[in-house]
């Protein structure tokens, strides 16, 4: 009876794992869809558009973009978590995949629990710059300058619980500045009035803010990447100053409902990093200011775990609380 159960359990294990690979070899059996949580037309909408057509290309089947934008980026992601787990529908996850549990908002999915990552794709790291016509010119001449200020020193962001803004929040902690956010509900809006002379210093990502500063129209102080950006390539890195701690980006990757046969992962994860790979892709990235990125499942996985970690903390130990 024993070795009957056993051959019996052996014939049923072989039989998913056997069924498992077959899904792999025809998938996909359909149209695939990548859920963008954002409004058609801005740079995440556009990546998510150069992976469609190039996944479109190396599988000859087509890839769609489907917006989904709305309750910061919920809406879209719960769209995907509740999908059939196939490989057919996908989801261009963002930062929010960490920083929206940090802020503590209801959300009708685990984003731990009910995703399977598959590969980081690009990050964008976080930038700080000043009007031109500020006195200081370098990070340690605006750090001093902060220190002589009797009331605390406005920056921009574009927009209140964001990454660039939970940064930033990181950053004055981490260097004892008197720093107070001035949120806006755009990039556009708050450069402007950095640029117009209101606000005095900007948070936010590389770009355009590093554009601005690479032409001359900004002051670019320092960027959040390990290696400088080609959008600002005369911006010293927080490591070039002493601050690896304070590595971060914006970061962009896939991911699928958690239940995807991982051999239909491991087959997207391969193509996903062959196509960042590319020497065209890349370009098309860099232009927007990304660096491309690539990474395993399990990779992918832990670096949400640590962004949510380390979002939570900041958030609760700067008091930080949006509506939502």
């Amino acid at each position: 009876m024993i070795k009957r159960r056993s051959v019996l359990a052996g014939a049923a294990g072989w039989t998913i794992v056997g069924a498992s690979a077959v899904r792999a070899q025809t998938w996909p059996s359909q149209q695939v869809k990548i859920v963008v949580p954002y409004i058609p037309g801005g740079a995440t909408d556009t990546a998510g558009r150069i992976l469609a057509e190039k996944l479109t290309a190396l599988l000859g089947q087509q890839v769609i973009v489907e917006n989904k934008g709305g309750g910061n980026t919920i809406i879209g992601m719960e769209l995907v978590a509740k999908s059939r787990p196939d490989g057919h529908t996908l989801l261009l996850g963002t930062t929010t995949l960490a920083t929206n549990a940090a802020l503590g908002l209801k959300q009708p999915y685990d984003p731990l629990k009910d995703f399977q990552p598959i590969s980081t794709i690009v990050d964008i790291p976080d930038f700080i710059a000043l009007n031109k016509d500020h006195p200081a010119k370098d990070y340690k001449a605006f750090a001093d300058w902060v220190n002589k200020q009797p009331d605390k020193v406005r920056f921009a962001t574009s927009g209140l619980g964001n990454q660039p803004h939970l940064w930033a929040e990181l950053f004055k902690t981490r260097n004892k500045l008197n720093l107070e956010v001035v949120a806006y509900k755009g990039a556009a809006d708050a450069l402007r009035d950095v640029m117009g002379g209101h606000v005095p210093m900007i948070v936010d990502v590389v770009m355009p803010a590093g554009q601005h500063a690479a032409q001359g129209r900004m002051t670019g102080l320092v960027v959040s990447s390990e290696k400088r950006s080609p959008v600002a390539p005369n911006v010293p890195t927080v490591v070039e100053l002493g601050m690896p701690d304070l590595v971060s980006a914006v970061f962009f990757g896939i991911v699928a409902p958690a239940g995807v046969p991982r051999p239909v992962v491991d087959r997207l994860n391969g193509l996903l990093r062959q196509i960042i790979k590319d020497p065209d892709v890349e370009k098309r990235f860099v232009e927007m200011g990304y660096v491309t990125t690539g990474s395993t499942p399990e990779e992918y996985q832990a670096k949400l775990k640590f962004e949510t970690e380390r979002w939570t903390k900041v958030v609760k130990d700067n008091g930080i609380k949006i509506e939502g």
